[in-house]
């Protein structure tokens, strides 16, 4: 079931508003959208890529309840699921078909 958004994390906000911006057709819209998504948890994911030899999503960033942190190591597995304890599972569903690859 869908939750209603003012039950929204705040990254789970942000990603919202992203999608938004997005299909109102802003500027740079589409360069943030597709490098982006969410946890199951609702952090939000900056700088996703997928590594295709590996089998893996990255992020050079999270923000976990709105405070980002450059500094942790943010992988998840091709089905979305966390490979460190300390992060959510990724919601394979909010990543864009063109997220970034290498």
């Amino acid at each position: 079931m869908k939750k209603h958004p003012s039950d929204y994390t705040p990254g789970e906000r942000k990603f919202a508003d992203l999608v938004a911006a997005l299909k109102a057709g802003k500027p740079n819209a589409m360069i943030y959208r597709k490098n982006s998504a969410v946890t199951q948890a609702g952090d939000f994911v900056i700088g996703l890529t997928y590594n295709i030899a590996l089998q893996r999503y990255s992020a050079s960033a999270i923000e976990i309840d709105g405070v980002r942190d450059n500094g942790k190591v943010c992988e998840w597995d091709r089905e979305g699921g966390v490979l460190y304890d300390d992060l959510s599972d990724l919601n394979v569903g909010s990543v864009h078909t063109s997220v970034r690859t290498i």
